[in-house]
């Protein structure tokens, strides 16, 4: 079936492909922005996550008390 060896496909290694769809209720542009928002969010408390394992890897129990732990 076909032609073997008619295309080659290649992956690009630096890149992908992102498709938003939407129900029509909110603009895909606008699914967009909002699903960068939490994504900040969510990477602003892995990053405070992160801050507090140094904090108690430098002070250790003092860190925890800091913390109210």
């Amino acid at each position: 079936m076909g032609k073997p060896g008619l295309i080659e496909i290649h992956p690009k290694e630096n890149s992908f492909i992102f498709m938003v769809e939407s129900t029509g209720a909110i603009k895909a542009s606008q699914l967009l922005l909002n699903a960068i928002e939490v994504l900040k969010q969510k990477l602003d408390a892995v990053r405070l996550c992160e801050d507090t394992v140094e904090a108690d890897d430098q002070f250790g129990e003092l860190g925890a008390h800091m913390r109210g732990g």
